[in-house]
């Protein structure tokens, strides 16, 4: 009994450091899965092939994503609070339309969709372990993810006017 009495708060943390990581990991699968649906979206949403395209585009993207009843992530993050979602500082939530060119020496458009999210931390000591690890602290655990891909425009024939990337935070 003595034994058990010593073990059971080192087992405890463990199990619930366990729970705790469990929330976590779904989490950032989910934001994975949503980023990757929004940048789907964003690549055969075309014509895409100026700044002002990519503008229009990224908002409706964008609100795909961050919608609060229908969005992206809502969908696919378990018990997501759009108050969460990092939308200041470096790196935020993001939808990126660019021109560059292809290795055939083609015009192309690519976009790249960045969403970050604070997870919160349920359980108050495993918590205050993990806050902090992700460079932040007293606001949650922060996940995110990136995906990038080439817009499936039909050909863009001269002349084409390249455009830096054109972000959409909001």
């Amino acid at each position: 009994m003595p034994e058990f009495a010593l073990i059971l708060p080192v087992l405890a943390l463990i199990f619930l450091s366990i729970i705790q990581m469990a929330f976590i990991f779904g989490a950032q699968i989910g934001i994975t899965n949503a980023v990757r649906e929004a940048a789907r979206l964003a690549a055969v949403t075309s014509p895409t092939t100026s700044s002002g395209q990519a503008t229009a585009n990224g908002g409706g993207v964008y609100a795909a994503l961050t919608d609060t009843s229908t969005g992206f992530l809502k969908r696919n993050v378990m018990a997501y609070s759009s108050g969460s979602l990092v939308t200041s500082g470096s790196p935020i939530t993001e939808v990126c339309y660019e021109s560059f060119t292809d290795s055939a020496g083609k015009p192309a458009v690519k976009v790249k969709v960045e969403a970050y999210y604070r997870h919160p931390l349920f359980i108050p000591l495993v918590g205050a372990i993990l806050d902090g690890l992700d460079g932040t602290s007293g606001d949650g655990f922060r996940v995110g993810a990136t995906e990038e891909m080439r817009v499936e425009n039909d050909e863009i024939v001269p002349p084409f006017i390249a455009f830096g990337p054109t972000c959409v935070t909001s």
